[in-house]
Formats: structure tokens, sequence, C-alpha cells
């Protein structure tokens, strides 16, 4: 016991050189809590609750999947038992103003398959530019016989006060592909969000028309995929300013590659693992400029033994160009720099952000970039598997990283959750972003945790630790469900970050935020001329009273879902928002001198550098205007 105590305690003050960040009365009381729940007590240890700091809450977080007896385990039992007082509140929104949309993946028919396992994915997307933010479900599909299927796309337009399914009138009802991913993009640049649909044996790319419909554009514009592919992130990688895409290659799972499975039984039929099919490619396509797409894959370089299933396109070095970071199940992510929009450089392997912090590959589902302790460099966030940590890492520069769930309580939450969609984002707008996770098993009989899993809502305590207050917020995260699909949005318009969520066989819903006692907002939507029109990789710095944040527009990202295009900051209200600037992946600068607060910009890229500053103000702006 004395190695692993001193194990604990090398943590917790290694810790302590993680940030630049004040440290703060948070990082106290967690270093304190570590040490005494390892030595079990003592002086100085007993229970307190005063104003301002966590309260012990009679129970553990969470009850029957408690540690056992393992000294790790017992630990993160102890630190679950914590539930910190906490200013955030979701709710889910009602079905008047949600409609009941559940994803299928045919379980029904009883040939308990991995295509069963993965589910789909969601968007949040104004489709038809009115302003309000609409909403994408993936539909899945079933089979018939030994026929796999597909079910359409939902469509849930925003009308203000609720939202309406039009997937019949959008002509989405008409998708055939059994799918899990839904990639937005102003591919053809017309101002309208177009919808890249990825799946069992192919994709499918639908026109929108700006009408309210789409229009399948598949064979027009020359993607392809003849594998099973996961999901998909746009950017412009070869940075000619129209928007190519990555799309993520699976497993060589076939109805005549079907091997039985079984459960802990050994009777019992269930989905099969990852680890008995090969890998599959993943593929680079590369816009014309014209609406059509020519494969890239090989002359950037792009791995074929990976078995992907989330993909989030980021300039992840600030170098101004994207790059694109990619979790693998049961197999090392793979990180690549894009050198210059000409090639990928491999750095799976040398910047440590391929695999564990024990050395060993994970298995990770939804991935994100961000920059967790506002040191200005973007951070990587992939969710695994169970009996595995979530993974935090820090960008180190260089393209070296640092594994940082045991020093930043990540590690704390257990291992007994399966991670999927995914998001950074400054929930209770105080300044550091924090992180939602939807989680769910992939076989029907699982031996470690259970088949249907709670939410998890870390929150950000100053860049430093974060803490699961999911149980405190409750309500719709702590339903235990088969959760797939998430991605951010803001469905009212008031700033605060909602959430759009896609279980598998059970309704899709969206989760308001109603987070009160936070401090003030700016979200920045972005218009490229020279750049694309929805721009991938736009840096974002708002100067403050109390420091720099730095944000970006990212492609992809979460589990086979997409985010609302825009980049958002929150600040505390004691604090003033002073300038903005904006890098664009074309190398425009653009610098706002702004004190505008609880407002939406939109921002068109200038086409020369002569005009570089302008004011913000309510009246509208040379380069930007306010929604």
């Amino acid at each position: 016991m004395a190695g692993s105590d001193a194990n604990v305690m090398d943590k917790a003050m290694a810790a302590e050189t993680v940030s630049t960040q004040p440290a703060g009365v948070w990082r106290q009381i967690w270093y304190g809590l570590l040490i005494c729940v390892v030595l079990g007590g003592g002086v100085g240890c007993e229970q307190r609750s005063e104003p301002g700091k966590p309260k012990v809450s009679e129970t553990a977080g969470m009850g029957a999947e408690g540690g056992g007896d393992d000294p790790a385990s017992a630990m993160n039992a102890g630190v679950r038992a914590v539930l910190p007082e906490t200013l955030l509140q979701f709710s889910e929104l009602s079905g008047t103003q949600f409609p009941t949309v559940i994803p299928r993946r045919g379980e029904e028919h009883g040939h308990a398959t991995i295509l069963e396992s993965l589910g789909g994915g969601v968007a949040a997307s104004d489709l038809d530019r009115d302003g309000w933010p609409d909403a994408l479900i993936a539909g899945g599909g079933s089979f018939e016989g030994r026929r796999v299927l597909g079910h359409g796309v939902f469509v849930l337009r925003n009308r203000g006060e609720r939202f309406q399914d039009e997937t019949s009138a959008a002509g989405m009802s008409e998708v055939s592909l059994y799918h899990h991913g839904l990639a937005t993009m102003d591919a053809d640049q017309d101002g309208f969000q177009d919808l890249l649909i990825t799946g069992y044996g192919g994709v499918e790319f639908w026109r929108n028309e700006g009408d309210g419909t789409f229009t399948d554009w598949t064979a027009e514009s020359g993607l392809r995929c003849p594998v099973w592919c996961s999901s998909a992130a746009w950017g412009d990688f070869n940075g000619d300013g129209h928007p190519d895409v990555y799309v993520a290659g699976y497993v060589d799972w076939s109805m005549e590659n079907d091997p039985p499975c079984f459960a802990a039984d050994g009777v019992t039929r269930d989905n099969c693992s990852p680890k008995l099919f090969q890998a599959v490619p993943d593929f680079l396509y590369l816009s014309r400029g014209d609406g059509t797409f020519e494969d890239g894959t090989q002359r950037f370089g792009v791995r074929s033994d990976g078995k992907a299933l989330g993909v989030v396109a980021a300039d992840i070095d600030a170098d101004g160009f994207t790059d694109v970071y990619v979790g693998n199940d049961v197999m090392l992510n793979f990180l690549y720099r894009n050198v210059q929009g000409q090639r990928f450089e491999d750095h799976s392997i040398s910047s440590g952000a391929g695999v564990s912090g024990r050395g060993s590959p994970d298995a990770s589902m939804g991935v994100e970039v961000g920059d967790y302790d506002s040191d200005g460099r973007f951070d990587l966030w992939a969710a695994n598997f169970e009996m595995e940590s979530f993974a935090l890492y820090r960008n180190q520069g260089d393209m070296m990283f640092r594994h940082m769930s045991d020093a930043t309580g990540i590690s704390a939450i257990g291992e007994h959750y399966v991670g999927w969609g995914t998001a950074f984002r400054d929930f209770d707008l105080d300044g550091d972003p924090d992180v939602v996770v939807c989680n769910g098993n992939v076989v029907k009989y699982p031996q470690h945790s259970p088949a249907q899993q709670r939410m998890l809502l870390l929150e950000n305590m100053e860049g430093t630790f974060f803490v699961d207050v999911s149980e405190r917020v409750g309500g719709y995260l702590m339903r235990p469900q088969n959760g797939r699909g998430l991605a951010v949005t803001d469905w009212n318009r008031d700033g605060r970050m909602d959430v759009l969520v896609s279980p598998v066989e059970f309704p899709a819903a969206l989760l308001e935020n109603r987070t009160t006692g936070g401090g003030h907002w700016l979200a920045v939507q972005f218009s490229g001329r020279r750049s694309p029109r929805q721009p991938v990789g736009v840096i974002v710095e708002l100067e403050t009273s109390s420091g720099v944040q730095r944000g970006q527009l990212n492609g992809g990202g979460s589990y086979a879902s997409s985010h609302l295009p825009e980049v958002c900051f929150g600040w505390k209200s004691d604090v003033q928002a002073e300038k903005l600037t904006i890098r664009w992946p074309s190398g425009e600068v653009q610098t706002l001198q702004t004190g505008l607060t609880d407002v939406r910009l939109v921002v068109i890229e200038p086409t020369s550098g002569a005009l570089e500053t302008e004011n913000a103000n309510s009246a509208g702006l040379v380069f930007a205007d306010v929604l």
C-alpha cells in the first residue's frame, strides 16, 4: 500500500505544475481530498461544509457501480462521493416543443451484429438561414432478412418556440443508407448547409437547395466510400479556399463475415468485438471547387490500418493549416499534422496523443479539440471504452501532448462508462470549457458496466481540474440510456449552449441550458471569402480584463455528429471583453475593438489587409454584423 499511496500523492503534487493559472481554492480542496481518501482520514480530514466549497453527499456517485477492493478504484469511489455545488442546469424540452423521433438499429430482428453497436449521430445547423438552428437526427437502419436497409434522416425545423418535423418535406425520408454520421458543411458555398451521411457500405451526399429541400447529389459529387464508413470531418486541407472532407472507415464486417459471438453464458447471442475484424481504410476527398471531389487519400498519406469512429479537423498547432485527429477503436489513435497543405505528417506515435497514459491503445469513440487550460494551445480529448480512462491530452507545443487524465481528475470518474458523443464548451459562462459526454455500452449483456448508462457533465475548475457534477444537475443527465450522438447548439439564441443528443432505440432529446447566475457571452459566426465560407480552422482570440481566451471552429468532432458552426466565449460578470482577433485560414488577420456582451456576431472575412481594425457596435460593422 505504501507504494500505491506514494504514487497517488506524486500525481496530486505533479498537478501543481499543470497550469500557469492561479490555483485557487478548488485545487487545494481536491488535493486534500485525494490524500485523505488514500490515507484513510486523519488530522485535518474531517468532512466540512462551508459556503462556496464542495459538500460531501450521503451517497456515492454511481451507487451500485462501486470501485471494489482495488485501492485505485476505492480512491475513485471516494472522489465521486464529493458532489460540489454548481450553477449548471439543464432541462429536456417537452414533447410539445421537440417531436418524438427514435433512431433505430434493427436489433428487433435478432441478428446481434456488430453493425448494431454503433448507433448514429446528430447535427445542429441553420438549414434555412432564418437565424434559428435546426436539428438533424440520424435515423439509422434495419434488416430485411440478411439484407441491410437504411432509414431516413430526421429533419426538425426550429420555429422559434418549438421544432417541427419536416423530414418528408425536405426529402430526407428517401435516404437509403444504414447510417451513423451526419457531417454538415456548405460544400458548394452557396450559403446553405449541405449534408454528408456516412454509414455501412458507403456515403450519401445531399445538397441543400435553399428552399427547404435536399437533393441526392452523391453520384454527381464523386464522393465514395466502398467500405463501412462511420463518420466524417470537413476542412480545407489543401488551402485552396474550398472545403474538403476526411471520411473515417471502421471494420470489414458483412453479413457474410459475421462470426457468432455470445454473452458470458456462452449461449446467448451478442454483438461481436471489433477485435475480430480487420481495419478498413480512411479516405480524403479534395474539392475541385465546382461541387465535385477527387480522391486525395494517397497524396496526403492517409493511413489504412485504423478502425475509426470519431474524427475532428482543426488547426491543432495553429500554423494556418487544418490538421486531423482520429479516434480509433482498439487501435492507436491517429494524429496528422498538415504540412503546408501538401501532405499529412503522421504524429500518431511521437505526439503521445495516440495512446493511454500507460502507453497502450484505447478504444476511442468521440474526439474533440479545445483549450481546456487557457494557455493558448489546443488540447485533445477522447471519450473511451469501459475499463479505460477517458483521455485528456495537454498540448505541450510542437505536436507533443501529455496525458492529463489522472492529474486533472478525469480518471476519478471511474472506468464504468463507454463514451461516445462529446463536446468542450463553456456551459456555465465562467471563462473555461466544460465537458459533456453521452455513454452507452456496445453489447447487450455486458459484464463490467450496465448496457444503458447515464451522461457525464464535467465542470472545469479554473483550467486545473474537472469535477463530475452530473448528479447535482440531475434530470435527463442521470437517465440510463444507450447514448451515442451529441451536438452543441443554441436553439433559443440566449447564449447558453444547449445539447442535442441521440440515444439508440430511445427518443432523441434537446437539453436546454437553464444555468443562471453565470457571466456574459459572445458567439461568433463566420462568412469566409478567400477562406471557405464555413472556415474550419479559423482561430479566434478574445482579450478580456482577466486574460485571453482562444477558440476555434472545428470540423466534425464528437461522435458522428456536427456542432452548430460558431465559436462561443463566456466570462464572469466582473470581467470586461475588450478585443476580438480573428485569424482566418487564408492568413487574413482581423481585429475588432469590442465592448459587446451577450450578442451573436456574424463576421465577414476581409478581402485584403488594408483595414484590419474596426469598432464593434450595435449599429453593425464593415466586416461584422450583429444578430
